[in-house]
């Protein structure tokens, strides 16, 4: 299907999948052919080409399937019958507490269980999306009002989204050394045990070190870090929304990177610097959900040793950690050492101070009894 195929006729479903389909190739050549056809390292530079990061295409996805489904229940089934205030009324219907559209809410539901309502993010996440899929059809000419019209009465109806802030993170100075700390003395050097040892405490300490989101850090080659042997200092990678940024590798990350690409015999510039070394997928590029399995090994093994040692609330902190727990204790730590928020910003890569502001500027009691301390007014003061 083209886009001048699209009419007032043209049934919803096949719509949508024209639209998620644009999503897919959104920055692509479209007469490329299917994912299933390429080679691991075509579909890698095709990932990097795309507009649209797999996850969000996913999310859109999952919003659009909703909607349909709806659409259907309410008698809508070609891109003519829709109307102006079916997305409010398809939002009214996701903020009451006994609507759910998901079959896994319906099947809850079915066995008796109360339904739960929805998080207000979640109905922004469910919601917004679909503007997109209406733009499409207005500008093919397939739509009978202006989408804008749709997405003004939908702010309007849309709850308000709380401020978002980071968790506090804890402190993750012990956790970033588990790795370091857990080699054998009889160990062999060159054993795969030794270099999943290795190439783990290198990407914790690029974690703490850069505050580099956990995809960032996976997505980074040999050459990325990497000049004649030698780890650099800085290195540059391509972050959120495709944007260039520069990450700071200090020593101690340096120390790791240096021993662990060592124990790999000075790897190519081209090649992944963290690579999967399980046995059936040896030597491809780690996954995300590996490097998280890394982290939470790390984290549940220290927050065990933690609660032994009476430190329950630190423990329990330390259990949630998750890769992305390290970029918001870079933040918190910064900030909280008087490093100006604009310096943050530029470290974390945001794309504004006041992302920064919104997320990180959070100050520990120590911190503000100290100034609390030093610049109030005493009243015995002349």
């Amino acid at each position: 299907m083209a886009m001048g195929d699209l009419t007032a006729a043209t049934p919803l479903q096949a719509a949508g999948e024209f639209w998620i389909r644009r999503l897919e190739l959104a920055g692509l050549d479209g007469d490329l052919p299917e994912d299933e056809e390429l080679e691991a390292e075509e579909i890698a530079e095709r990932d990097a080409q795309r507009h649209h990061a797999r996850q969000t295409v996913n999310a859109y996805q999952t919003a659009l399937t909703l909607f349909l489904r709806w659409l259907e229940r309410e008698g809508r089934t070609r891109a003519a019958d829709l109307q102006p205030d079916d997305i409010v009324r398809y939002t009214r219907s996701l903020r009451r507490s006994s609507y759910d559209l998901s079959e896994a809410a319906q099947r809850r539901i079915a066995s008796g269980d109360q339904p739960e309502r929805l998080a207000v993010r979640t109905i922004h996440a469910y919601s917004r999306p679909l503007f997109g899929f209406l733009l499409m059809l207005e500008q093919a000419g397939a739509l009978g009002f202006r989408a804008a019209v749709a997405l003004v009465e939908l702010k309007r109806f849309l709850p308000r989204l709380p401020a978002p802030s980071a968790p506090t993170p804890p402190d993750l100075r012990r956790l970033v050394a588990y790795y370091d700390k857990s080699q054998d003395a009889n160990e062999d050097p060159q054993s795969r045990t030794a270099l999943i040892r290795l190439r783990n405490a290198a990407l914790l300490h690029l974690l703490f070190s850069t505050g580099a989101r956990i995809s960032e850090a996976l997505s980074l080659n040999v050459g990325d870090v990497c000049r004649d042997r030698r780890v650099q200092s800085r290195a540059i990678l391509q972050g959120k929304g495709r944007q260039e940024g520069t990450i700071f590798i200090r020593r101690h990350a340096e120390q790791a990177l240096t021993q662990y690409l060592a124990a790999r015999n000075w790897p190519a510039a081209g090649e992944a610097l963290f690579e999967s070394l399980d046995r059936r997928t040896a030597g491809m590029r780690l996954s995300r959900v590996s490097g998280w399995r890394i982290v939470h090994a790390a984290a549940e093994a220290v927050a065990a040793q933690t609660a032994l040692e009476g430190k329950l609330d630190e423990a329990a902190m330390l259990r949630e950690t998750s890769p992305h727990t390290f970029r918001h204790f870079v933040g918190f730590f910064l900030l909280n050492e008087g490093v100006a928020l604009a310096e943050v910003s530029q470290i974390l890569r945001h794309r504004s101070v006041e992302v920064t502001r919104s997320y990180y500027a959070r100050y520990q009691d120590v911190q503000l009894q100290e100034v609390h301390d030093q610049f109030s007014a005493d009243p015995n003061a002349e």
